[in-house]
């Protein structure tokens, strides 16, 4: 029988608990060690408020997605709900270190079902593959799907927080609630895997009643007394909150907003690099001036960070109806600790009408890759199977290539704005993009035969995106591109081979002095490149 145990200040290096917990998440990271993790499971919907309240004292880390969820999709429509959320704080201290058991939790690389090769695309990089397998980010597709009728993190998952948290002496505790209905099970001791063995204590408390929302009053500003019609199929340069100020209430269809992160890249007109709170301050102020300005029915969608999107769903919970957190996996291999591979993708819908939620066709099956020849090849062949479209996408990558990109540091895929159009528009409807950029919600929406308005405070950004419009039903033409004499993949195969060799990493004068010409010429520093080396070793 497992027996409860009081909850100890700075007793325990890693702390796992539930979301609907009452204050036992405030206990638990009360109870952590300076250096200690807690990690907290729950539901999309359930998680951005714990996660803004545990953020006062500890430090969010991640958001990992868990595609785990065997639930059939909602009868109004929507998305397969699959995603289950874990977050993972760690507590600050003195000479306290965030350390992950990353270096030895590993997933075999997976192989496309149709032509064999490694599922992610390494472009040309597939030397630089780790012979362990892949490390982990913060979307877990590799587990099995169930059916999930309680609050107690599975076993599976349970049992991956040890692996990677797992240390000589280091201590571990899961609180769990007392089964208070049928049905609710009773979550079994873990055992440590120190020498010691001893039982790890779980630490029980009763489940809170469910919480009455948050503050509901309005947050919308009222509507300027001269706010004049918005003209469809326009590009404005100025700042959103400006324009949102002066919008009428209810003139689009659609809203998306992929702000910038604060990750202070080099955006024109625009400072990306605020102090926390003021960043957030902005940010409410713009998500408001878009809910306001959304039709009854419409859809909202604002793409950002986990860290920011946690806030951002505490927010608009106060008047717009929750759907989805989509976690868009948009990374290809992870290195480090756990990557953050997926950004928080959140769906909203305004209350006052049936909103639009289209059927678009389901995505190829996770077991392919997505290579265009694999693609075609496969496709002839009938081999084409599909699955049900989730909250958690991994069909759509990030543009990688600079010959897709424009002057813009985080321009989208157009096939994301794809799906996003065409699951919660029709033809003709209104679609707003507060941070237009260099206008793909307008490429997008005009091929889809949807009307758009994009603002940005960049006046080049404006002009590329008109470019690109002119262009829409222009052919893109083809650009050969002259070969760089020499490669990184021949230098690293070079310096792989010679690491095998010698079985160590060489030194700069084992190599060959055309060799070390061509690395000083495609790397910033020689180590740079040496330490390619080490995937061999």
């Amino acid at each position: 029988m497992v027996q409860s145990h009081p909850v100890q200040n700075d007793s325990y290096d890693t702390v796992v608990v539930s979301a609907g917990l009452g204050d036992r998440p405030d206990e638990c990271a009360q109870a952590l060690r300076p250096g200690g993790l807690l990690f907290a499971y729950g539901t999309p919907a359930q998680l951005p408020a714990l996660a803004v309240r545990l953020s006062r004292s500890l430090v969010f880390k991640y958001w990992i997605a868990l595609d785990i969820a065997d639930a059939p999709r909602p009868p109004a429509g929507g998305l397969k709900p699959v995603h289950r959320g874990l977050l993972l704080f760690w507590k600050p201290g003195d000479k306290a270190k965030f350390q992950l058991n990353n270096a030895t939790v590993r997933l075999p690389h997976a192989c496309c079902a149709a032509c064999g090769k490694s599922l992610k695309d390494w472009g040309g990089k597939r030397h630089q593959m780790n012979p362990r397998g892949a490390a982990l980010s913060d979307v877990w597709r590799d587990l099995p799907r169930r059916p999930i009728r309680d609050r107690v993190i599975p076993d599976d998952v349970l049992a991956r927080i040890r692996a990677l948290t797992e240390r000589e002496g280091a201590s571990f505790v899961q609180a769990v609630e007392e089964p208070v209905a049928a049905g609710l099970r009773r979550a079994d001791p873990l055992r440590s895997r120190d020498s010691a063995a001893r039982a790890c204590p779980v630490v029980r408390g009763e489940a809170s009643a469910t919480q009455a929302v948050a503050d509901r009053g309005p947050i919308f500003p009222p509507r300027p007394a001269d706010a004049a019609a918005v003209t469809p199929n326009q590009i404005h340069h100025t700042d959103c909150v400006t324009f949102l100020e002066a919008c009428p209430p209810g003139s689009f269809d659609l809203c998306f907003a992929d702000p910038p992160y604060n990750l202070q890249k080099l955006y024109g007109g625009y400072d990306d690099a605020r102090a926390e709170q003021e960043y957030l301050a902005w940010c409410d102020r713009w998500l408001a001036g878009m809910a306001r300005a959304l039709k009854p029915g419409g859809a909202l969608f604002v793409l950002n960070l986990p860290k920011w999107a946690t806030h951002h769903a505490v927010f608009l919970n106060r008047q717009l109806e929750f759907r989805h957190w989509i976690a868009w996996d948009a990374l290809s291999e992870p290195r480090g600790k756990i990557m953050p591979a997926h950004y928080a993708l959140l769906w909203y819908t305004k209350p006052g009408a049936p909103p639009t939620l289209n059927q678009i066709p389901s995505p190829d099956a996770p077991t392919y890759c997505i290579r265009p020849h694999c693609v075609q090849r496969r496709k002839a062949a009938g081999d084409d199977a599909k699955v049900e479209l989730t909250d958690i996408w991994s069909d759509i990558h990030r543009l990688r290539h600079k010959r897709d990109r424009d002057a813009h540091p985080c321009q989208l895929p157009e096939k994301l704005m794809e799906r996003i159009i065409a699951l919660t528009t029709r033809p003709g409807d209104l679609v707003f993009d507060p941070f237009g950029g260099t206008g793909t919600t307008a490429v997008v929406a005009r091929r889809l035969d949807r009307r758009y308005v994009l603002t940005d405070s960049d006046p080049e950004y404006v002009r590329i995106t008109n470019h690109r419009l002119a262009a829409v039903d222009a052919p893109r033409p083809s650009v050969a591109r002259p070969r760089a004499a020499g490669s990184k993949r021949e230098v690293e195969l070079y310096l792989q081979q010679l690491a095998q060799q010698l079985q160590r990493v060489p030194t700069e004068a084992e190599i060959a002095p055309a060799m070390l010409a061509k690395i000083d010429r495609l790397y910033p520093y020689r180590s740079a490149a040496l330490k390619r080396c080490r995937l061999v070793l």
